[in-house]
């Protein structure tokens, strides 16, 4: 079997090290008629210009330019730039011809079908769209395709359905048992599962914390809830005051520090789009409720 010559690409932005698979992946062709996973490696790249934060729109356009610019672009390249678009964008307009792109690769079963269900999966997602999410990641070519199934594992968590996530990860294992996706959906199930699963996630994070290039922001906020949830309050606070030195609005860095009690974070969290602000304020407003009624049966 010939190896995957994207393979270090992937497993740096599997791994959230985009700033370190964006110098990868440019090292060489972006451009049509260079080699064949020439489109797949901008994807990546596209991909990983997406991931930072905050997210470099235009510098993700300008990589899938050339693709987007032919005469037919390619179905992946349209995907990749729809995603684009939305998180620029939000609008319903991109969400809807993610559907009509999804319904041109329906029943391809090929590797374009399943990286254009991983992209489509992930508008449908940041659009709130779940229902079309998880059927989206869970038909066609993405019921076998590592990327659909971690984002699915995600989804699944974060509707708290960690029965159905763990199924998930049982068939991505018996896919690709030494994935580092594979291995960063243990993490993720781990961090939410608790127990024996959690020390299994924190030597995850350990793994990548060591790793040249590793301490970055993402991967410092991960770190940092792993110690936290282990009750290592120091060594999070400690991984946190890092990633902040490197980008004092990271949201994923806001999390984990408005866990830690700090609240000025909480407060610049507050008006980011992050689950756990939209979470915290949901609560708020239950307990504000709730104190009006006292208030009311009590006078």
């Amino acid at each position: 079997m010939d190896a995957d010559p994207l393979y270090h690409v992937k497993q740096l932005f599997h791994q959230a090290l985009t700033p370190a698979c964006i110098d990868e992946a440019s090292t060489q062709p972006l451009t049509p008629g260079s080699e064949e996973p020439a489109l797949q490696r901008a994807i990546y790249v596209a991909r990983s210009y997406l991931a930072l934060r905050p997210p470099q729109v235009d510098a993700a356009l300008n990589v899938l330019a050339p693709f987007t610019s032919l005469e037919v672009p390619p179905t992946p390249a349209r995907a990749a730039e729809a995603l684009a678009k939305y998180i620029q964008t939000g609008s319903e307009d991109v969400v809807e011809n993610v559907r009509d792109i999804v319904l041109e690769v329906e029943g391809e079963d090929s590797v374009d079908e399943g990286l254009v269900r991983a992209l489509a999966g992930t508008v449908f997602i940041l659009a709130g769209e779940k229902e079309e999410a998880v059927a989206t990641l869970n038909d066609g070519a993405g019921h076998d395709d590592l990327e659909c199934l971690a984002l699915l594992t995600q989804l699944l968590l974060s509707l708290d359905r960690r029965d159905l996530a763990q199924s998930t990860f049982a068939h991505a294992k018996a896919i690709g048992n030494d994935s580092a996706l594979v291995q960063a959906i243990e993490a993720w199930i781990g961090l939410k599962t608790g127990a024996r699963p959690l020390h299994q996630a924190y030597y995850y994070y350990e793994e990548l914390y060591q790793l040249p290039g590793g301490r970055t922001p993402g991967v410092l906020a991960a770190h940092a809830a792993a110690h936290l949830l282990l009750g290592h309050e120091d060594e999070a606070k400690a991984d946190i005051a890092d990633a902040q030195g490197q980008d004092p609005n990271n949201e994923d860095v806001l999390a984990v520090a408005t866990a830690l009690g700090d609240n000025v974070a909480a407060a610049k969290l507050a008006n980011t789009k992050h689950p756990l602000a939209a979470d915290l304020a949901s609560k708020s407003a239950l307990f504000d409720e709730a104190a009006a009624k006292f208030v009311s049966a009590s006078a």
